[in-house]
């Protein structure tokens, strides 16, 4: 099964909150961490203090070596925590299943809910609604495993967006340093070097046997895995049902055809209410959206009286709601359906089961 794994990582996080709260500290060099004379380490900095060479972990008085016009703040855990739970609050709503890693930073699987086709909208959706409400911007990778999806979220930051699709985690891998790969520390860098392995291409073109030869059977095995893009580990997320099961079609071509609408619309309902009945989830609304070829969007909701699971009431509805917010002018850039206001039940075998 392919997998769609996110991993989101805020940038400079206590930093990015304090310049948040005190804009007049925008684009200068901020170091959170404590007083630079005294003993300590930097949690994090702006990416103006980065450019001097410092970054997290590294002691206080180094950094203001690096760095002597540097702001040093010595931080504000609960307010770094509140703005955590309201990002986080964001992520539990978009995903079922979230595995927050730190504070900043969290995993989310979005296989069975979301196509690999749309996942980048996701992705692109999940960043506003950070920014909008926090003032934040965030990194984004998506990819078939947690390793590639990390990997992805450091490749453009701050505030990048990159999705690795499925079968091309060999080529986006191979031009990369080897230090580069999670696991890969100094020590095991540099011993990496004097071997002869300098990129993950060289890691790649090394069987199993030499590997595990070089670095032991765990280490060997991990890197085999890795350097391929491998990785089984699964997000240890709380499993919830969903908010809304949905799926939508960007068009090559604008289409005004009614009919084909009405065909790709049946397609995407048929997808979707098999989706419900395979986590055995009643319904209760659902809506439509269409986007004209301007890119002004539009959706349209409904909503039953009782939670259903029955596909036929559904889909007299469904189209029922199209006809009446579709006239077949103008053409549709894009059509999507989602059921909504889900809720966990007995699933209630019908004759609409084998759809």
């Amino acid at each position: 099964m392919k997998r769609i794994i996110l991993h989101i990582d805020m940038d400079a996080f206590f930093a990015s909150i304090e310049i948040a709260e005190n804009p007049h500290l925008k684009g200068l060099p901020i170091i959170v961490g404590g007083n630079p004379d005294r003993r300590g380490v930097v949690s994090t900095c702006s990416y103006e203090a980065r450019v001097y060479g410092v970054h997290s972990a590294m002691p206080l008085h180094e950094a203001k070596k690096l760095c002597p016009k540097a702001i040093f703040i010595t931080g504000n855990y609960s307010l770094y925590k509140n703005y955590s739970e309201k990002i986080m609050k964001i992520l539990t709503k978009v995903c079922p299943i979230v595995e927050i890693v730190s504070i900043d930073e969290a995993y989310l699987d979005f296989t069975n809910f979301v196509d690999e086709e749309h996942i980048l909208e996701i992705g692109q959706e999940i960043k506003n609604q950070i920014f909008y409400k926090t003032g934040l911007t965030s990194s984004i990778g998506i990819g078939s495993c947690k390793l590639i999806s990390k990997m992805a979220s450091s490749f453009q930051k701050p505030n990048g967006l990159l999705q690795i699709k499925s079968g091309l985690e060999v080529e986006f891998l191979k031009p990369l340093d080897i230090g580069k790969l999670p696991g890969v520390g100094t020590k095991t860098e540099e011993h990496l070097r004097k071997k002869g392995f300098f990129k993950i291409s060289d890691l790649q073109e090394a069987s199993l046997e030499k590997l595990i030869d070089l670095m032991g059977v765990s280490r060997g095995y991990y890197l085999h895995k890795a350097c391929l893009g491998r990785d089984p580990r699964v997000v240890e997320g709380e499993k919830r049902s969903p908010k809304s099961i949905g799926k939508e079609e960007t068009f090559d071509k604008d289409i005004a055809d009614i009919l084909l609408l009405q065909e790709v619309l049946e397609n995407q309902l048929k997808a979707i209410f098999e989706k419900a009945k395979e986590r055995k989830l009643r319904f209760k609304g659902f809506s439509i959206k269409i986007r004209h070829p301007d890119f002004k969007t539009f959706t349209k909701s409904y909503t039953f009286k009782n939670f259903t699971q029955n596909y036929h009431e559904l889909r007299k509805a469904v189209f029922s709601l199209f006809e009446s917010f579709y006239s077949g002018s103008p053409p549709l850039r894009l059509l999507g359906v989602s059921l909504e206001n889900l809720s966990d039940g007995y699933w209630q075998p019908t004759f609409w089961d084998d759809l």
